[in-house]
């Protein structure tokens, strides 16, 4: 039922993976996630909004040497089952099974442990500031929502990453949604933003 899904083990196969192929991924990826979601229930929405976004950052960076934190643990169903959990994900939400948040004990692809919002920024500076400080140079990337970017930790984590300036990357996920209608000045500004011809072009 999910022919190219199951050939999936870790992100390094999604590399291996044509266009036409990786778009056919993310098709049984929606389908596996709604499959298991609606026997379990769990976060529908946000996994589906999330699936080419992680299937492009596994094509991108090489996971666990390059460290990816998700803002809320529920964007990252997708991430779950790309990195060794796929049989396991059927048990989601069920008495020993697998968590619904990503979980440093349960796989080391997931990089910070992660229930709700506006932590990632702040979490993934402290890990490019340890990596500076260890020599290293593999990637960090957070991924946080437009919602979550609202979260006065968020403004805290982006104004002293930008002072120290250490390399790191953030990603918004900016799908205008989140538990209830964004409001505020950073809102307001990633509308004109979003309407600007320039994002268009």
């Amino acid at each position: 039922m999910y022919p190219l899904l199951n050939r999936i083990e870790n992100p390094e196969d999604v590399k291996k993976l044509t266009v036409r192929e990786l778009e056919q991924l993310a098709s049984e990826l929606r389908h596996f996630i709604i499959d298991t979601v609606s026997q379990n229930g769990g976060h529908l929405a946000p996994n589906l909004g999330t699936v080419e976004l992680t299937l492009a950052l596994y094509s991108v960076f090489s996971f666990p040497t390059d460290k990816l934190v998700w803002d809320v643990g529920h964007q990252a169903y997708s991430h779950k089952i790309l990195t060794g959990r796929r049989d396991a994900f059927s048990t989601l939400r069920k008495k020993g099974g697998i968590t619904g948040f990503p979980n440093r004990f349960e796989s080391a692809y997931d990089a910070f442990g992660v229930g709700h919002a506006s932590t990632s920024i702040s979490a993934a500076l402290g890990m490019a500031l340890a990596r500076d400080a260890k020599g290293e140079k593999n990637q960090v990337i957070a991924v946080i929502g437009d919602g979550a970017l609202t979260g006065g930790e968020s403004f805290e984590a982006l104004n002293n990453a930008g002072d120290l300036g250490t390399k790191l990357i953030v990603i918004l996920n900016d799908n205008e949604r989140s538990i209830d209608a964004n409001v505020g000045a950073m809102s307001e500004y990633l509308s004109r933003i979003r309407s600007a011809p320039q994002y268009a072009r």
